[in-house]
């Protein structure tokens, strides 16, 4: 699957974007934003908006959208591709 450069370009445009989007890819496993925010060392306002940008584009997804508190996020495939594309060109 080839990634326009409009994602290519939103994920470059975002430092944290891109390092939010890498640190779910890295772990593989869903995570709230506490945790991330932690453990990027992001403010959670920071986070909560990345997130909910990255989720606009498609490049995650909540795995339990229906509950209010303690969120869980992971990468779509199209999250992973577009970091496999931004790997391979070296942008």
């Amino acid at each position: 699957m080839k990634i326009s450069y409009s994602i290519i370009s939103f994920l470059l445009r975002g430092e944290r974007r891109l390092k939010i989007l890498r640190y779910l890819y890295d772990l593989e496993e869903p995570k709230i934003p506490k945790k991330i925010a932690d453990d990027t060392k992001f403010s959670l306002s920071n986070v909560s908006n990345s997130l909910s940008e990255l989720l606009n584009e498609g490049l995650i997804k909540c795995v339990n959208p229906e509950d209010k508190l303690f969120r869980f996020y992971v990468i779509t495939n199209k999250g992973k591709n577009a970091l496999k594309e931004l790997n391979n060109n070296k942008f």
